[in-house]
């Protein structure tokens, strides 16, 4: 990650499309699954959350090992560091946790 020449290594659009599906839709994937499978309450908040923290580096570096997309996930990889703390506590406060 830190050898790529630009923060953001995979453009824009792109970087904006990964962010929004990973803190948008990846929450609301565990919100539908939760629920299929009877999670209710202070549980369901709970997965909620935890679905929008960051990834971590591991995925980064399989994917650079085996050379499939390491600009895309580099890139969200560090914007999601960067943004994790405020979504999750929007999350945190819509759930009323």
């Amino acid at each position: 990650m830190a050898l790529q020449p630009k923060l953001i290594a995979c453009g824009n659009s792109v970087a904006t499309f990964s962010m929004a599906v990973r803190f948008l839709t990846g929450p609301a994937v565990m919100a539908a699954a939760s629920i299929a499978v009877g999670v209710r309450g202070r549980l369901l908040h709970i997965a909620i959350v935890q679905a929008a923290l960051p990834q971590g580096i591991v995925p980064f570096v399989f994917a650079k090992e085996y050379n499939v997309h390491p600009a895309i996930l580099s890139t969200g990889v560090i914007f999601g560091m960067l943004i994790a703390l405020p979504i999750t506590l929007v999350y945190y406060i819509l759930l009323g946790l």
